[in-house]
């Protein structure tokens, strides 16, 4: 196998090889089971039986041999995240491997060229997220660092929710989970946090960006191993215990402490990097880093997981004794966080201190390699500027503005170094994770730049890396966030002049416009005293089919049948027929334009067959955490304002007048 003479040689200086190499073996079943989390049991996808997945554990040289068996009725894969091996090995179907078809079995076979702490995970749909992951342990016969134990600790997030309904959710909504995490935004938080929540709120929609938040999905449980809380009695006073810790998560990052003092840092994705004493550590999602920790006394001391948005966290007890836990993780204030001062946080590892410390590392910032990672002179260099882009109002995300299903590849020449530039235009992290190689970030470590293959691009940010093109055919480029990836943000990088077999190329790019671009659909109907009035809407990324309607309960109805094409993430066309009926009916073809304003007002201006132009403006106010305020105006001298409270995500209370049908109340259903 072709490797990247970058790593080849950091190994070569950090680590002696053994001599003596054997082939490790293994056989796990893939299969379903129910799984009770939460109190609720649901069926969860396992791997030998369980969640995580067994580690697989190899030495440098070794061969490793896994083999596979699909007992399921769907097809699934597997992709070993971050390791370096031959491309049809990668796991990712079509585009470098075959998926595993139900009742069938593959075995991967590829012989381990370097050591640290990985992991494995599903690489079909949203499968990930309900349970195939474990991870994927590579030793080193000669290893430096002196410990007395060695414990793979796996970070995940869990819903009892199919994952399906969940990115349904983020489609239909884009603070659909806010409710359930408690972090609504409303206007009556803003008024209670005073001058700087007010400017932040106004600030934030001048510019078209909706109120804040750290996470997309709300879980109802954090895991560490599987369970929300473990503990290891085998750990005993005066042990130096290594932890590798992976976030195998499939959104969720986490802010990670140990109550029993600093945690010494000493490999990052699984590449030593300059040892440093840490007293917090901030995962992103399919990072992984190593630490060791002293257990200085006969106590049971807590490694603490938090989630981001601080909605929930996961433990892990060493030791015996009395506890000692960690102190809670104060949850943020989103109101005084304005969009600016998030980006001015450049992503770092936590936030401000609940235990007023700074003693902790920021983000990659303190990461150095230990030994230069610089590339020979005299490669030709190859800068690419990557935007990544996105909105969260229809969970759509992308580079360039461009998903996979409409740009697919990034073409590359075997033998160059290629530097990406990532911009990150959207206000979410993006972890992003290249498969098959590994890049230098560029932090400011001048020729000691950390060796990752993932690496988190803060909001309204930039991060460079840069990687030796050493290897051939097509590799998977992407952002690690399991829901951002399946909505659009991947890529691939192609080796010219040939890139990947033509069976390949032309299974995996059908399959992707054929199955990676589905339709979603949603309705709202709010049944009034006085009328009925409605939305029903379907959309993929860039076409939507839309009906809006109101009638009473006599002979009066007007109704809206359009087709429309989302051109920018503010800008919409569309065309259809207007059908109304006052004193008598009237249909006419209509065609216009959707534009979002500053204030994060709806403008739509229209013309119909008969030549008449109308503009129509609207806006929705959150009051409270469940109550909102919804106005809309027209030039026909038409408006309406309504007031709904939200019982559930799918039943709420509404009232309020409308011009043509007068005041009322009722309810309304969501689907």
């Amino acid at each position: 196998m072709r490797k990247s003479v970058l790593y080849v040689l950091l190994i070569v200086l950090s680590m002696p090889f053994r001599v003596a190499a054997g082939t490790v073996a293994y056989e796990f079943d893939i299969d379903y089971r129910d799984i009770n989390i939460t109190g609720k049991p649901v069926r969860a996808l396992v791997i030998d039986g369980g969640i995580p997945g067994p580690t697989i554990e190899a030495d440098l040289n070794d061969t490793l041999r896994i083999t596979f068996n699909n007992r399921m009725d769907v097809d699934t894969s597997i992709h070993w995240h971050g390791v370096l091996l031959p491309n049809d090995q990668d796991g990712v179907p079509y585009l470098t491997t075959p998926p595993i078809a139900a009742g069938s079995s593959l075995t991967f076979e590829y012989p381990v060229t370097h050591t640290g702490t990985y992991w494995y995970h599903a690489h079909t749909g949203l499968q990930e997220q309900r349970g195939l992951y474990g991870a994927l342990v590579f030793r080193n016969p000669g290893e430096t660092h002196r410990y007395d134990k060695d414990l793979v600790v796996v970070l995940s997030d869990w819903t009892d929710e199919h994952p399906r309904t969940v990115l349904r959710n983020l489609k239909r909504e884009d603070d659909y989970y806010s409710l359930k995490k408690d972090t609504v935004q409303s206007w009556q938080g803003v008024l209670n946090n005073g001058k700087q929540a007010i400017k932040n709120r106004i600030d934030g929609a001048l510019i078209r960006m909706g109120p804040m938040d750290l996470s997309d999905v709300g879980y109802d449980a954090f895991l560490i191993n599987g369970q929300q809380s473990l503990h290891n009695a085998g750990v005993k006073q005066g042990d130096r215990v290594r932890l590798r810790i992976i976030n195998a998560s499939a959104s969720s990052y986490f802010h990670v402490e140990f109550s029993g003092g600093d945690m010494l840092l000493i490999e990052a994705d699984g590449v030593p990097v300059v040892d440093r004493a840490v007293e917090r550590l901030r995962l992103a999602t399919a990072e992984t880093y190593d630490v060791i920790v002293d257990i200085r006394a006969d106590k049971r001391y807590e490694l603490r997981a938090t989630s981001e948005d601080v909605s929930g966290h996961a433990s892990y007890y060493l030791g015996t004794g009395d506890a000692v836990p960690v102190l809670p993780a104060l949850k943020p204030n989103l109101y005084l966080t304005g969009h600016g001062s998030h980006s001015r946080r450049r992503g770092r590892m936590v936030h401000a201190d609940p235990h007023g410390s700074m003693h902790h590392t920021s983000e990659y910032a303190g990461l150095k390699a230990k030994n230069p990672t610089v590339f020979d002179a005299g490669r030709d260099t190859r800068e690419i500027d990557l935007r990544l882009t996105g909105s969260m109002e229809r969970y759509t995300w992308s580079f360039d503005n461009k998903t996979l299903t409409e740009v697919d590849k990034i073409r590359i020449n075997k033998g160059e170094v290629v530097r990406f530039k990532l911009i990150n235009e959207t206000m979410m992290h993006h972890p992003i994770h290249l498969h098959g190689h590994f890049f230098r970030v560029l932090n400011g470590q001048a020729d000691y730049a950390p060796l990752k293959h993932t690496v988190n691009v803060p909001p309204l940010d930039t991060v460079t890396i840069e990687f030796a093109a050493d290897e051939e055919k097509d590799w998977f480029f992407h952002c690690h966030n399991l829901y951002h990836m399946q909505s659009g943000m991947a890529r691939v990088v192609s080796y010219l002049p040939a890139g990947q077999d033509d069976y390949f190329n032309s299974r995996f790019y059908r399959f992707h416009r054929k199955y990676g671009d589905p339709w979603y659909l949603f309705a709202d109907t709010a049944f009034q005293s006085q009328m009925v009035a409605g939305r029903l809407w379907a959309y993929n990324v860039r076409n939507g089919f839309e009906v809006e309607y109101d009638f009473d309960y006599g002979d009066e109805y007007d109704v809206d049948v359009t087709y429309r094409r989302q051109l920018t993430r503010f800008l919409a066309l569309y065309a259809g027929a207007g059908l109304e009926r006052e004193d008598s009916a009237e249909n006419r073809g209509i065609a216009g334009a959707a534009y979002v304003l500053p204030l994060l007002i709806d403008a739509d201006m229209r013309i119909d067959t008969s030549g008449h132009f109308r503009l129509e403006l609207e806006s929705e106010l959150q009051l409270t955490d469940r109550a909102r305020f919804h106005w809309n105006w027209n030039s026909d001298a038409e408006y309406q304002v309504q007031l709904s409270y939200e019982i559930n995500k799918k039943t709420a209370i509404t009232g309020g007048y409308d011009s043509d049908f007068d005041l009322g109340a009722g309810f309304e259903y969501r689907f």
